[in-house]
């Protein structure tokens, strides 16, 4: 705990100090000057808990594995994934700012990677692959608590694969390449999701199959329901 608030209130002095020093100086530098500390700010809550991150990397457990919620080395795990900070990288959704932050923090994360505001708690047991879509409220969760034990496994992500808004993704899932996890689902601990399928519901399980098309076949398919509805409408004008 001593550790926890120790983090905490450097980072509230330091801000603190940033936001008093604007303040006296507002009426000599104006509106400009206020906003220039506010985009510093921001910029120095992202470096400060990156730096504590990797600072306190050694409390760590090493590897996931399932324990009791009694043994020292899930104090050690609990130690060091709530000593750093995350809520502020919300801030950076939709961006590709966000990405680099999600690899400086230890995720193994690929390019062109859209996140509109996906939770990682465990960021060093995910590997997210290229092209993927990671909506709103979407959550990558590597642990659990159940019946007084502690289990947490890893998480991969193949390239191309889409979470739904809302979805959850439990410790030990693998999603192959194009997969898809419908909005609001539930993705149970230790499933694994063949490429290009689609699963929903809670808990999720497949839906359909996904058509691997390629660029031109999806160019066709498209230009061709949209002159089957251009003809239907112009026979009921006629």
């Amino acid at each position: 705990m001593a550790l926890y608030l120790a983090v905490r209130w450097i980072y509230f002095f330091v801000t603190t100090l940033v936001t008093l020093i604007a303040a006296d100086l507002y009426d000599a530098l104006g509106v400009p000057f206020v906003a220039l500390v506010s985009v510093l700010v921001v910029l120095l809550t992202a470096v400060y808990f990156v730096l504590v991150d990797r600072a306190f990397r050694g409390l760590q457990a090493l590897l996931p594995a399932g324990r009791s919620i009694y043994d020292r080395t899930f104090w050690r795990h609990e130690r060091f994934w709530k000593v750093a900070a995350t809520g502020y990288i919300q801030i950076f959704n939709g961006t590709p700012f966000k990405n680099v932050l999600w690899r400086l923090l230890g995720v193994r994360i690929g390019r062109r990677v859209f996140d509109d505001g996906c939770y990682l708690p465990e960021r060093s047991f995910v590997a997210i692959g290229d092209g993927c879509t990671l909506n709103a409220g979407s959550k990558i969760w590597c642990h659990s608590q159940e019946d007084g034990a502690f289990k947490s496994d890893r998480i991969a992500i193949g390239a191309g694969c889409t979470l739904g808004v809302g979805a959850f993704v439990h410790y030990g899932v693998t999603m192959g390449d194009g997969a898809v996890i419908a909005p609001d689902s539930f993705l149970m601990k230790g499933e694994e999701v063949p490429q290009r399928e689609w699963w929903g519901g809670n808990p999720a399980s497949k839906m359909r199959a996904i058509p691997a098309h390629s660029p031109t076949e999806a160019l066709r398919a498209s230009t061709a329901v949209l002159d089957k509805n251009l003809a239907a409408m112009k026979a009921g004008e006629q």
